[in-house]
């Protein structure tokens, strides 16, 4: 029992180990990679100090204007303060509802200011008149204590943000991901693009806070004293920040790019029908990232914002909203894992599931456009009023690509896949291609394939045939030693030993040559009517050389390989014989052709014997193999 507990506790830490140190490698690939790392851990380190120091201005800032309130008396009760249009409203019900009372507490004064929703609430008044100057002030800057909640609210999600950034980088890292590259220089691009809008909107809150103060029954009493100039630095630091960390991460993801892509899509055995799948998938990947968090940080704001502050009293379905967090946020995990997991898998099953749930969400982000209560947030909070919108078309253009992908099912992209991470766990080690020299060489490749066979020396067979008026033409004079010398040269054909002709020993027509790319091998076939002679003889082609004698034995530099010498093309003996149905004028096919010759030899026939045999039967062909190693 402790040796079996022991062994985990070892086991347990060879994986840990193990893990770092894959880890590690994959954070030293190169330098891009560790660049890459080191930058969004030190922009994530440098981000988060920032935010977390906003946020503890904003805080600040909240809690002075909480004291003032709290000093004069003025609670939430009142009803809902608000700007709109450069005017202090205040309401005791959801703006633009029937019996809905509201009353403007300060005037806009400066026409260039508009930084919230304007409504038009017709003449009723709240009735707050018979309160001091100091409550007077207090109320009309209750919406003040509003934006600065609102305000601390961002900043936590911002944190939340930059941590999710870093996660991202390391996963990318980890399993060089082209997805969450993509995903994370978006997400540093839409940063940029809040940050700004953030700045922008503190000056002109700043602008509204002096113009209420001056103009409003506070007459000229700041009670924020030199804390806006303290808060607008650290929004400028942090876009600054953000602005440079952007820049710096789209140079090394566009280093990164190119490595992840070119062995994504320069790697040797899928077609281009995978490509532009992988292509549509990656796009999806990348959307369903940046949706996952949209969604649920959208979710988190708004349950957060509805169930603090004044607003909580006008929230009537309270249990219903939060009810929808929670369904979001169960919801949220198994939806980006299926949704990643059954486009790359092909799983109809896991993608049903991931279209169901996609369908809930999407549907109870239309129900929240729907309400009265989410529509004044809307209004009133710009970073909500962001957040809602990506997050709702970011799931609308995932849902729609997730369909495009389900009808790309079945093109092969789930085996490639497959065998491609087999393969990188077993370190198997790919082959690239690189497309701009395909494109560019395509011809180039095609004509150096073509000279290159044509350098190469290619074993054939030479064989002459004649029909039977040109048998005699075919032989030599009797009275010559040898009974065949050379094939007719009217009638030769050169067929590559390369190629094999497979045909049927039984029903082959009587003027078929039956080769192989063994030594060549003649045999008759089942009809007798063949009375040709036939004569092979192997031979040594080149189709780029005219001599076909002798080739240099030895390979210069910048040249064709060394080519094959090959003695002279021996002549192959044949018997003719008439057909006998004497057993004795048969060897048995056990026979050589040597001893047959010995023990029988072979009788040369007159000439004008010799036609009529060979018309009558059959013509029997003996290959006699040359001396030497060099054959074939």
């Amino acid at each position: 029992m402790y040796k079996n507990q022991k062994l985990r506790e070892w086991w347990k830490h060879v994986l840990v180990i193990t893990r770092v140190k894959l880890i590690f490698e994959r954070i030293a690939l190169t330098r891009y990679t560790t660049l890459y790392f080191f930058l969004a851990l030190l922009s994530c380190i440098i981000l988060v100090v920032l935010q977390s120091t906003t946020y503890l201005s904003n805080t600040e800032g909240a809690q002075v204007v909480h004291d003032f309130l709290r000093a004069s008396n003025v609670t939430s009760a009142l009803g809902v303060s608000f700007l709109s249009d450069g005017h202090v409203m205040l309401c005791d019900d959801i703006p633009m509802q029937p019996g809905t009372q509201c009353d403007i507490l300060v005037h806009r004064v400066h026409d260039h200011i508009h930084v919230r929703r304007h409504y038009d609430f017709g003449s009723e008044s709240l009735g707050i008149g018979g309160i001091d100057e100091t409550q007077q002030c207090a109320v009309s800057l209750m919406w003040l204590s509003s934006v600065l909640q609102d305000a601390r609210t961002e900043d936590i999600v911002t944190l939340a943000f930059q941590i999710w950034l870093l996660a991202l980088s390391v996963v990318t890292l980890l399993n060089e991901s082209l997805p969450h590259l993509i995903a994370g220089l978006a997400a540093r691009t839409l940063a940029i693009a809040w940050g700004s809008f953030r700045v922008r909107g503190n000056i002109n809150l700043v602008a509204v806070y002096f113009s209420v103060i001056d103009s409003g029954p506070c007459q000229g009493r700041n009670i924020m004293g030199d804390w806006w100039k303290q808060n607008n630095l650290h929004d400028i630091a942090g876009l600054v920040t953000n602005s440079v960390n952007a820049v710096l991460m789209a140079g090394l993801s566009y280093k990164l790019y190119h490595v992840y892509s070119s062995q994504t899509f320069s790697r040797v055995g899928a077609a281009p029908e995978i490509h532009r799948v992988y292509m549509l998938v990656l796009l999806f990947s990348v959307v369903l990232q940046l949706a996952g968090f949209f969604t649920l940080a959208q979710a988190g704001l708004w349950v957060w914002k509805i169930t603090r502050g004044s607003i909580q009293q006008l929230a009537d379905n309270l249990h219903l909203y939060v009810a929808g967090l929670v369904v979001t946020t169960v919801l949220i995990v198994p939806w980006l894992v299926m949704g990643w997991t059954s486009v790359r898998k092909e799983s109809r099953i896991l993608f049903g599931v991931f279209c169901l749930i996609s369908a809930i969400l999407l549907s109870e982000a239309t129900a929240m456009f729907a309400s009265r209560l989410n529509q004044f947030v809307l209004g009133a909070w710009s970073f909500y009023a962001t957040l809602s919108i990506a997050a709702y078309i970011l799931l609308v253009i995932t849902l729609v690509l997730a369909i495009a992908c389900r009808l790309q099912f079945g093109l092969g992209l789930a085996h490639f896949l497959h065998v491609t991470k087999a393969l990188d766990a077993d370190d198997f080690t790919p082959v690239y291609f690189s497309k701009q020299a395909e494109v560019k060489e395509w011809d180039d490749i095609e004509k150096k394939a073509e000279d290159a066979q044509s350098e190469f020396p290619v074993l054939s067979y030479k064989y002459s045939y004649g029909e039977t008026g040109n048998t005699r033409s075919s032989l030599e004079d009797p009275a010559s030693p040898d009974l065949l010398k050379q094939p007719v040269p009217a009638r030769t054909r050169r067929l590559d030993t390369l190629s094999t002709i497979l045909l049927a020993d039984n029903g082959t027509p009587g003027k078929t040559i039956k080769l192989s790319s063994t030594p060549a091998v003649a045999r008759q076939g089942g009809n007798p009517s063949l009375t040709s002679s036939v004569i092979l003889q192997p031979v040594m082609t080149r189709s780029s050389s005219k001599n076909m004698d002798t080739f240099p034995p030895q390979r210069s530099k910048g040249r064709r390989p060394p080519d094959i010498v090959v003695p002279p093309a021996p002549e192959l003996d044949a018997v003719a014989a008439p057909p006998s149905s004497s057993p004795k004028s048969r060897r048995s096919r056990s026979e050589s052709g040597e001893e047959h010759r010995r023990r029988e030899p072979t009788k040369i026939l007159p000439a004008h014997t010799r036609s009529a045999s060979l018309h009558r039967g059959p013509v029997t062909v003996h290959l006699k193999k040359p001396s030497g190693d060099n054959f074939f």
